[in-house]
């Protein structure tokens, strides 16, 4: 390798290597919390969602009434999907585990659908023994995650806090590797 390409790695390594620090400790010490507190962290993320769809709600509502580009079915239209989408913040951040866990079961029964719709083409020769075990997974799957929705709402976020701990850590190692390989090539 040139000095030139060096010193343009070595400089690169050096003006990154903070951000790579700040990017690696912020997701460890967000994976530790969401272990620690993992209803929690799914509680605080669905307020945040709901204070979006309050802020996004009042926004439709305002423009519903005031934009001059609009006729009067596109106002209406603007002011009944502003409310809704503000009821359901409301509705949100008023509950927001509860609303966390509603998404599960909503993704636990997309499962069941989907794994007996994979059974269904499976029946019509679009399949083979393979597919019938992946259909029936997924519908197993979705019928777990629909009887314990808490406690799948709560392992998400566990599996989430601890991808984030491995990407931590997976980012430290690759931190120190690069240093010392950086160090390495210019001894």
């Amino acid at each position: 390798m040139s000095t030139t390409t060096e010193n343009q790695l070595v400089g690169l390594f050096r003006q990154s290597r903070t951000v790579w620090a700040i990017r690696a400790a912020a997701a460890l010490i967000i994976g530790i919390l969401v272990l620690v507190w993992p209803q929690a962290t799914v509680s605080i993320l669905a307020i945040l969602l709901g204070i979006y769809f309050v802020i996004l709600g009042v926004v439709r509502v305002i423009q519903g009434f005031v934009d001059k580009d609009l006729n009067g079915g596109g106002k209406a239209a603007n002011f009944i999907i502003g409310a809704l989408i503000l009821a359901a913040g409301v509705i949100v951040i008023k509950n927001p585990f509860e609303t966390a866990v509603f998404i599960v079961l909503l993704v636990g029964i997309s499962w069941i659908f989907e794994g007996i719709a994979t059974l269904v083409d499976t029946a019509r020769g679009h399949g083979d023994g393979v597919s019938i075990l992946i259909g029936m997974l997924i519908a197993l799957a979705g019928v777990v995650v629909v009887l314990f929705a808490p406690a799948a709402t709560t392992a998400y976020a566990v599996f989430f806090g601890i991808v984030l701990i491995i990407v931590a850590i997976l980012d430290f190692v690759l931190l120190f590797a690069v240093g010392r390989a950086v160090k390495k090539a210019k001894a």
